[in-house]
């Protein structure tokens, strides 16, 4: 077992530890999960020499408080939530220090890691928390969070500080159209429907979590086809029978059937994890 690091003494709305994911376990039904923003919890292990996809607490909007065990770097990524350490950059705390998040202000994912990444128990090749599946648990009051390794993280001789280049700070708040490529039922809609999709701003719904975000605006008219179910992808946009997408986020159903007219890039699943409700959001084809 590892050092003991932090005691949480607030989990907030929702605090979990997530990593890269689980690999090949979707055909038996288990979605990959891992970190919603795989982007800000990729620089946040950057920031302190960690794997990229090592262990990080991913914490839900705002409220979480953890306190500090030992003296320990951290990084901060992801969401604003007005914490009271810096963020996107290295941070040096001591034993007895209160890492706070008290008021979201724009987007909805946090991410938090220590030198030499947390440490978790790992289930199907994952320390990643799928609480739906009963794969891990999330964080409740009194829970204490381990160091994985040893590993020590110094900053070079002569360096102040290290920090997230700023064009890799996204505004969660105003996102660039979001790059998708044709979907399976790409032909199943009519021209119209298609250029409608396009050409609106859909508005990120309240009814959107680790499984799937919902966009409310015109809605298109769905397939009248008959379709079996069939697997369905992270990103995957799928058109239900109310005409209003849903986008399948980390973990979401493995198999689906409904017309899936479009597939979010991977890269831009995080940007759109990060989009709170009201958020308006616009697609772009990648031709």
């Amino acid at each position: 077992m590892g050092e003991e690091v932090f005691e949480i003494l607030e989990p907030g709305p929702g605090a979990t530890l997530q990593d890269g994911g689980r690999v090949g376990w979707r055909r038996f039904g288990v979605p990959p999960g891992g970190a919603m923003d795989a982007h800000a919890a990729q620089w946040a292990n950057r920031l302190l020499d960690n794997k990229p996809d090592a262990p990080a607490v991913e914490i839900l909007l705002q409220g979480a408080k953890l306190k500090a065990l030992r003296d320990t770097w951290i990084a901060v990524t992801g969401a604003d939530a007005g914490a009271n350490v810096p963020a996107w950059r290295v941070a040096r705390i001591r034993e007895g220090d209160r890492v706070e998040f008290p008021k979201n202000h724009s987007g909805v994912w946090i991410y938090l890691a220590v030198e030499g990444g947390f440490d978790g128990e790992r289930l199907l090749g994952s320390a990643s928390v799928y609480a739906r599946g009963q794969l891990g648990s999330r964080f409740v009051r009194g829970d204490v969070l381990r160091r994985a390794t040893s590993a020590r993280f110094e900053l070079p001789r002569g360096v102040a500080g290290r920090v997230v280049d700023w064009q890799e700070r996204r505004n969660y708040e105003s996102p660039s159209p979001l790059r998708v490529w044709r979907g399976p039922q790409w032909d199943l809609f009519g021209a119209a429907d298609r250029e409608q999709f396009f050409e609106q701003e859909w508005t990120v719904s309240p009814q959107s979590d680790r499984v799937g975000y919902r966009l409310t605006g015109k809605p298109l008219i769905p397939s009248g086809a008959q379709m079996i179910s069939e697997p369905v992808l992270v990103g995957s946009i799928q058109i239900p029978t109310d005409g209003r997408p849903m986008v399948i986020m980390r973990d979401g159903p493995t198999v689906g059937g409904y017309p899936k007219l479009c597939l979010l890039d991977d890269a831009d699943v995080s940007w759109l994890a990060q989009c709170r409700p009201g958020v308006k959001v616009r697609f772009q084809l990648i031709e």
